[in-house]
């Protein structure tokens, strides 16, 4: 007996999935550009009320150097994207593709795709956005504590890699934990 491949559940997940991932992923990237451009007519407005994702820049740079401080590295915020040591041995500038808007979007696309409650996605969003923020404002505080003690910096790995394979790590086993609950509440 012949099923329609519409009717497969996993195919259907994966075409969500995907068609959801790239929305957001690109979205992002529009976005992006539609803010880095100050004769764009759209940009003011963006940029004063809208810009999520300086907004989450600033939070994880913000955040690192609250944590900083507390463990003792003296550093502080300038200008919007860039953070040093008070020091004077470096410091890091936050590029956009050092915000995690490529792994929070998969994580969002994952969680949306399923068949789960509203508010279950919303929290599971919630969870896992804030997990890939907290790891990233960690890898900051790591950089500065590298750079502070002037430990070398490997030239065959670099901190955006260690990122992606920490940030997907943690979303394996979000999503591990998720289907795990998500069959124990059915």
């Amino acid at each position: 007996m012949k099923t329609s491949i519409w009717k497969n559940e996993g195919f259907l997940f994966i075409i969500k999935f995907l068609c959801m991932f790239i929305l957001l992923y690109y979205f992002n990237l529009f976005f992006i550009s539609i803010t880095a451009r100050k004769s764009n007519a759209l940009y003011l407005f963006l940029k004063l009320h809208l810009d999520y994702i300086d907004w989450l820049r600033y939070s994880i740079l913000k955040v690192s150097e609250v944590i900083c401080k507390i463990v003792g590295i003296k550093c502080h915020l300038e200008g919007d994207f860039v953070i040093k040591l008070d020091s004077k041995l470096g410091g890091l500038k936050m590029v956009y593709k050092c915000i995690g808007y490529g792994v929070m979007s998969f994580w969002i696309a994952f969680v949306v795709a399923n068949k789960t409650r509203f508010i279950n996605k919303i929290v599971w969003i919630i969870i896992g956005c804030t997990s890939i923020w907290l790891i990233n404002c960690f890898r900051v505080v790591l950089l500065l504590a590298a750079l502070e003690n002037r430990l070398p910096i490997s030239r065959f790995l670099d901190h955006h890699t260690l990122f992606n394979i920490f940030a997907y790590g943690l979303i394996f086993l979000l999503i591990y934990v998720f289907i795990k609950r998500e069959k124990a509440g059915k």
